[in-house]
């Protein structure tokens, strides 16, 4: 299994000022708490040097076999790290509802030159941006996006709804299981159910956004309830091939014949 949405974070150097003083994730965690399988480490934190940390950690343990970082999609660097770890790039709009801030052109230019750089673009948007993710991909056909955390959607309304229909018609788009662990069950069921039916399993992937969802339940509890509510034919996909093919990571072994999950 790839595990595509794992966090880490010292918070001798990183202030994560999305943590409230009294959060109780604000505290370290380290990549003892996932030993297991292998991730991708996704950036907590607005800031060019914890890429350069999240890097040394990959370097470090070969289980880590992608980072996706931060750089400013506004101002996108011309010199990127030279480490085939980097696989992707996050820069979370600073409203995450508004979805005319995705193809402001700044914001197009820079997801442009992040896929010329042969880098994934993960988006963490709610679910009133996604049309506006919708047309930026149409506007850069070429990047590869990932929607993470399936929209943030709390139901499957009729707003979160068409934006994924909208996204589903753009095939540069993926979507990330993630950041669900919050959700009750048969409300996951019906949200995992229209993205499953509209982007087929070649086309979602698994995050288990830890440690955030250690606020609801354990790591190993979200992977069991997400492989529950997958049709085992799906495992192969969004447990591990959708990850290596938008992700591209180098350092991975080729996908076994096993369903993820069961190994």
């Amino acid at each position: 299994m790839i595990d595509a949405h794992v966090h880490v974070w010292d918070l001798t150097r990183r202030r994560l000022p999305w943590l409230a003083p009294d959060d109780p994730l604000r505290r370290d965690f380290t990549l003892s708490g996932v030993a297991d399988g292998q991730l991708m480490l996704v950036q907590a934190d607005a800031d060019p040097a914890e890429v350069g940390d999240l890097l040394a950690l990959a370097r470090r343990n070969p289980g880590v076999v992608g980072v996706v970082g931060w750089f400013d999609l506004l101002d996108f660097p011309d010199r990127l790290p030279d480490d085939p770890r980097l696989v992707g790039v996050r820069s979370p709009p600073v409203d995450q509802t508004d979805p005319d801030l995705l193809t402001a052109p700044a914001h197009v230019r820079g997801v442009r030159a992040a896929a010329d750089a042969g880098l994934a673009i993960d988006l963490l948007l709610r679910p009133s941006a996604l049309i506006g993710a919708a047309r930026l991909a149409s506007a850069v056909p070429d990047a590869r996006l990932v929607l993470d955390h399936l929209g943030n959607p709390t139901a499957a309304t009729t707003e979160w709804c068409a934006g994924m229909q909208a996204l589903a018609e753009c095939p540069n788009v993926t979507v990330k299981l993630s950041g669900t662990a919050h959700l009750a069950t048969d409300d996951l069921r019906a949200l995992v159910d229209v993205a499953l039916e509209l982007f087929g399993s070649e086309r979602l992937l698994f995050g288990s956004d830890w440690p955030v969802c250690t606020l609801a339940a354990t790591r190993a509890e979200v992977i069991r309830r997400t492989t529950a509510l997958l049709p085992l034919a799906t495992h192969n996909d969004v447990f591990r091939g959708t990850a290596q093919r938008i992700y591209r990571p180098r350092e991975t072994a080729q996908c076994p014949n096993t369903p993820a999950g069961r190994s």
